[in-house]
């Protein structure tokens, strides 16, 4: 008999990559992310960043609530999701070092020789006010993402009400990369226990910490399944399907 478990992207990487972090949720709803809890003097709170630099931000602006809440867990921002039936974790592709080729790729020239056309991107991957369709589906993606210790993103509508999208700041070719197999995992995950809820396409941005574009890709659930099979790796799965 099947049972409700903590979601499988969760469990199969925690032990991966277990370090800590504290996270604070500000009343605005961005996160804060810090090498240990923060000090209250005064009106602000100290901390260290996970740069390790330091930073106060007053205590008014924290959600005392929701971050103990998310701390609490011990796994980000993860929650139990019993909607998913779980057997065992997807396996997810063999760890390959970084290629510094990827640093090199131009913007419109990233496709191999030979490679058939990719879809034109949509002026429209951006950003948006609304919600995807299923709020559900969408705290998946979250918990996926912090499954992997990427906290700086967020979640929206896509393109299509069909699509969604997710921006993700990351930070060097590593964080790319991996920033691509959370999200080829978690989607993989969902259109296996799931289908009918998973998004028809997610829309990916990833954008560096000065801001700039480090791809875009819409994935499709053959795209995801493919990634996860391990039959193509990381970097070659980035160079095959970015379309900026």
């Amino acid at each position: 008999m099947k049972r409700a478990v903590l979601f499988g992207v969760v469990l199969m990487l925690a032990a991966q990559q277990a370090f800590a972090v504290y996270i604070l949720i500000l009343r605005n709803g961005d996160r804060v992310i810090a090498k240990e809890k923060y000090q209250v003097k005064g009106p602000n709170a100290v901390f260290i960043t996970k740069t390790g630099t330091w930073r106060s931000i007053p205590v008014s602006q924290i959600d005392m609530e929701a971050t103990e809440k998310v701390n609490g867990q011990g796994l980000g921002d993860a929650q139990l999701l019993e909607w998913v039936d779980f057997k065992k974790p997807v396996p997810t592709p063999t760890p390959t070092a970084a290629v510094s080729s990827l640093g090199h790729i131009k913007l419109g020239v990233a496709a191999k020789e030979g490679v058939a056309a990719r879809p034109t991107p949509t002026p429209g991957v951006m950003f948006r006010e609304g919600h995807f369709r299923d709020a559900q589906v969408d705290q998946a993606f979250q918990q996926g993402l912090e499954s992997y210790h990427l906290y700086l993103y967020r979640t929206s509508e896509g393109t299509q009400p069909a699509y969604l999208f997710i921006e993700i700041q990351v930070n060097g070719q590593p964080e790319t990369l991996k920033a691509l197999q959370a999200v080829a995992a978690t989607y993989q995950l969902l259109v296996q226990k799931a289908p009918q809820r998973a998004p028809e396409r997610v829309e990916l941005q990833m954008l560096n910490e000065s801001g700039k574009e480090a791809g875009v890709f819409r994935i499709s659930a053959a795209d995801a399944a493919e990634f996860v099979s391990g039959k193509v790796t990381p970097e070659n799965f980035y160079i095959q399907h970015v379309i900026f």
